[in-house]
């Protein structure tokens, strides 16, 4: 009895020392300037203390935010100016979280539990007549797996992309 008793009050130490981790920091509330729920984008971010969200963008073609936890990157979304004829799967290809990615409605998007491409049609921006835009999101955390939550951050973030000043 006694042993069994030890055991159960192990297993909840066991138990209880994993609901430390908590997520301290704020959640940021857009993405490269494009407003987001942070309901959608918190779903895809690890536990952690700090948060840091920096831009980076390689090229003119490609603005990236990339959200840090605890100086580790755990979500990157971008926009990325591709050659029109440019397919959703080359797109794809070009981002390492797409592994297993199920295809969307129309070839317009793909996702996966690690992230999402998707193609911005209401997009006309005069500096880039010759290309297609897409968005990005990955993820890095761990313990991050959710394709339903990548796929509504993605359209959420595709759909604020359109709405800004980077396609009117």
């Amino acid at each position: 009895m006694a042993a069994s008793l030890l055991l159960v009050t192990l297993g909840t130490l066991v138990g209880c020392s994993g609901s430390n981790e908590a997520r301290e920091y704020d959640v940021p509330k857009n993405l490269c300037g494009a407003p987001v729920d942070p309901k959608l984008i918190s779903k895809l971010l690890p536990p952690g203390k700090t948060v840091e969200v920096r831009e980076k963008n390689p090229v003119p073609s490609r603005k990236r935010c990339q959200i840090n936890i605890d100086g580790k990157a755990a979500l990157i979304a971008s926009r990325e100016w591709w050659e029109k004829g440019d397919s959703i799967n080359d797109v794809a290809d070009a981002h390492p979280q797409l592994e297993s990615a199920q295809p969307g409605v129309n070839d317009t998007y793909l996702y996966s539990g690690t992230g999402g491409v998707e193609r911005v049609n209401s997009c006309v921006n005069r500096d880039h007549t010759k290309h297609t835009l897409f968005t990005a999101i990955q993820t890095y955390g761990k313990s991050v797996n959710n394709a339903d939550a990548v796929k509504k951050l993605m359209r959420a973030y595709t759909r604020a992309v359109e709405n800004s000043d980077e396609c009117q």
